[in-house]
């Protein structure tokens, strides 16, 4: 499993936790650190399809998104993995229609050997 495990909990465009999430991913992929991405609770929204940001003020996360998921579904060096909570989809409402592609759905088992497994948890 990964050394990393980055676990993204914030709606994009509601706090700036999910940009932070973000930026930090793309230094662990910079670094060839190994790294497992969660998208859970309001967290999922990051991987919705055509976001829109509204009047929130933030910059749209969405192209980098699609940059990360695009550089885990090419497997370049195998550093990185996506995956996102099957239950925070329900409870959130977001089908698979309205989803990106190229992560994992897991469920709680999944997660929790995940999250576990890895050395160094970062919550966002």
């Amino acid at each position: 499993m990964a050394e990393l495990c980055i676990l993204v909990r914030t709606a994009p465009y509601s706090k700036i936790n999910a940009a932070e999430a973000v930026r930090h991913i793309n230094g662990a992929m910079a670094n060839d650190v190994k790294t497992s991405v969660v998208f859970v609770d309001d967290g999922v929204y990051c991987l919705k399809d055509n976001q829109d940001m509204g009047d929130s003020g933030f910059t749209s996360i969405s192209a980098a998104v699609k940059e990360i998921i695009g550089t885990a579904k090419a497997g370049e060096g195998d550093t990185l993995k996506i995956y996102t909570h099957k239950d925070s989809l329900k409870e959130c409402g977001i089908g698979a229609d309205k989803m990106l592609s190229g992560f994992e759905v897991v469920d709680d088992k999944g997660l929790a050997k995940i999250v576990g497994s890895a050395k160094t948890l970062m919550i966002f």
